[in-house]
């Protein structure tokens, strides 16, 4: 049977992984590794100033086996490369995130970028997370992503993609179906707001406004969910621009480098 490694971002105690290890379980050997705290937000952080401590333990009523770890959603699946815990992942699942990793958002997201690693060390992954900090039917709803992780790990995934799946709040009765989408952009955007002003010096806050008008955008992430239907969209990671290179195609490096050297003179 194919090992499944599952990791979030929320934590090993969150309400959100238990429903979805319940759903993994048809599909093969599932092994848990996943933060011992919240750890959202924070990218494709890892941990290199410290060493890792990792608690074996058991969570949810039928008592999984797992592990927490005081580092990120990436030093998760770094450490189940290693193998300690069991064998080697063929393919990793991680969430369900409480909350949405729609559009261009995901670049911050863990959850997204522990999917993310899988697919750097040259493994399927899928990410998943449900369009609420409060989810209320994640029981009934996490069941859709059984068949779309099903379907990857029977038939692959393109080479170093992955798939984000986002689940509507709402009750699976209501969710329309699923859609393929592309990703949406931003859906926040940042303003300062001065705290304390004393003559001297201001103390500053940074708040993140919600963008409505990113919901709207034709065969997007953001509308598929806004809709009621499951997003399904899959992510490419390779940063090379093609454009970029023809662009830049005609810059004369040779003098630009000498031109260097000279100032350094």
């Amino acid at each position: 049977m194919p090992t499944i490694l599952l990791t979030n971002d929320d934590g090993i105690s969150s309400p959100a992984l238990l429903s979805l290890r319940r759903v993994l379980e048809p599909l093969g050997t599932v092994i848990t590794i996943a933060p011992d705290r919240n750890y959202s937000a924070v990218a494709r952080g890892i941990t290199i100033d410290r060493a890792l401590h990792i608690d074996p333990l058991t969570f949810g009523e039928a008592g999984y086996y797992g592990n927490a770890i005081n580092g990120t959603p990436v030093d998760c699946v770094r450490v189940a490369m290693l193998g300690f815990f069991g064998p080697r992942p063929d393919f990793i699942v991680s969430g369900i995130n409480t909350g949405a990793n729609l559009g261009d958002d995901v670049t911050y997201s863990g959850t997204v970028a522990a999917a993310l690693e899988g697919v750097l060390l040259g493994l399927p992954a899928a990410a998943v997370s449900v369009a609420s900090r409060e989810p209320r039917y994640l029981d009934e709803t996490a069941a859709v992503v059984l068949p779309l992780i099903r379907r990857a790990m029977n038939e692959g995934l393109p080479p170093r993609t992955l798939i984000n799946v986002n689940i509507p709040e709402l009750p699976l009765s209501a969710i329309r179906g699923v859609r393929l989408t592309h990703l949406g952009r931003a859906s926040y955007h940042d303003r300062l707001v001065v705290e304390s002003e004393d003559g001297t010096h201001n103390t500053y806050s940074m708040k993140s406004i919600k963008n409505g008008g990113a919901d709207h955008e034709a065969g997007s992430d953001f509308e598929a969910v806004r809709n009621g239907y499951v997003s399904l969209t899959p992510l490419l990671f390779d940063l090379s621009s093609e454009p970029g290179e023809r662009a830049l195609a005609d810059w004369d490096l040779t003098d630009l480098f000498a031109e260097a050297r000279g100032q350094g003179r």
